[in-house]
């Protein structure tokens, strides 16, 4: 106690609250808990999917439940096509429950679940084995944090993510997942597509200002491959050329693309007092791969800026295709049970097939 004291004495402001954390084993211990709780801004999150060379990726967010515009038919539908297909993996992105309470803009008595009702159907949708083996990583939304944030310090998510046995991937704030697909072209056969996912906020729901705040993301954060957020309710999409400092030297040229996924909210009822207009409720999979990079042939195009000799493709696929649809409705073994080599056939048969492109009729095609 004298060696604290004598401490203090030499320090030019001994109510400084790192002085006292520092001597104060209370204040000690409280750090140590938040470490173990993991209030970090950013949870880095890995997944190894490299006996993929394609991914495609569900990004669930905003869904609301519990809300009278809650769209539970659609969200059903999505997760039994993504069931289906071996190589899509899921990303829970926030606002999962609406949480309505006296904290928040929704109102309890305009809810038909209560938050607790909420959690349970959460925890239905996704405790299906095969659904939970796909979900990579899940994020905290404005309307689950609303509570914890004002007033009781409660975060609504933490329990489903519990009750499924999913807490190690989920991020309070904003997750960093590093996914480790199949590249024939580096030396190791494999590299890692990186993104940052975050729930999103405010923005006043414009464009270009989502757009613009995702990229700027990017830089604050980390060599990103892409950025996913939702909050505005509205489907943007958008890519562009970065370049970040790669080292110490030399610079580093690649492209970020970053999405803004729409909700599956038909409406709510301070969204239509407000005068909001109606949101984007078809959902996209986003569909990754890497693909030769034919900038590192023509130097002109690179500024002198370093490139990596592949880029990742990125497109999307509309859940609503007729071809998605019929496959939601087959019947596969699960996962556990199929070959890798038999995953890989069908995962790639079903890439093929969804981004094949419509031909033009004969009638209309131009005559030369």
């Amino acid at each position: 106690m004298e060696d604290a004291k004598k401490k203090i004495k030499k320090l030019k402001n001994p109510n400084d609250i790192r002085t006292i954390s520092d001597i104060d084993l209370r204040l000690k211990s409280f750090k140590e808990q938040i470490k173990a709780d993991d209030f970090s801004p950013i949870k880095t999150i890995f997944k190894d999917l490299s006996q993929h060379s394609q991914v495609m990726l569900l990004v669930l967010n905003d869904l609301h439940i519990g809300s009278p515009g809650c769209n539970i038919d659609k969200i059903i539908r999505y997760l039994k096509q993504v069931r289906n297909l071996p190589n899509c993996y899921i990303i829970l992105n926030g606002d999962l429950m609406n949480n309505a309470n006296n904290l928040g803009k929704s109102s309890p008595l305009e809810n038909d679940l209560s938050p607790m009702n909420e959690q349970k159907v959460i925890h239905t949708l996704f405790s299906d084995p095969i659904l939970k083996e796909k979900i990579i990583c899940s994020t905290s939304g404005n309307h689950e944090s609303g509570a914890r944030a004002k007033d009781s310090g409660l975060d609504s998510l933490v329990t489903p993510m519990a009750t499924l046995n999913i807490l190690d991937i989920y991020a309070r704030y904003m997750a960093n997942v590093v996914i480790r697909l199949k590249c024939p072209y580096t030396t190791s056969g494999y590299t890692d597509f990186k993104i940052l996912v975050r729930h999103g906020s405010g923005l006043s729901g414009q464009a270009g200002k989502v757009i613009d705040g995702m990229f700027a993301l990017c830089q604050k954060f980390g060599n990103f491959d892409m950025v996913v957020q939702g909050h505005t309710h509205k489907n943007i999409y958008s890519s562009e050329d970065v370049v970040y400092q790669n080292d110490k030297y030399s610079c580093l040229k690649k492209s970020v693309t970053p999405i803004n996924i729409p909700a599956l909210e038909e409406a709510s009822q301070y969204a239509m007092e407000s005068a909001y207009p109606p949101p984007n409720t078809d959902n996209s999979i986003i569909c990754v791969r890497a693909t030769f990079n034919y900038d590192i042939l023509d130097s002109s195009l690179n500024d002198g800026f370093k490139v990596l000799p592949y880029k990742f493709n990125i497109d999307t696929i509309s859940l609503d295709r007729p071809e998605l649809v019929k496959f939601g409705d087959k019947i596969i073994p699960q996962a556990k049970f199929i070959s890798q080599e038999k995953l890989e056939e069908i995962a790639t048969s079903m890439a093929k097939k969804v981004t094949s492109k419509a031909r033009k009729p004969k009638n209309l095609e131009r005559e030369v």
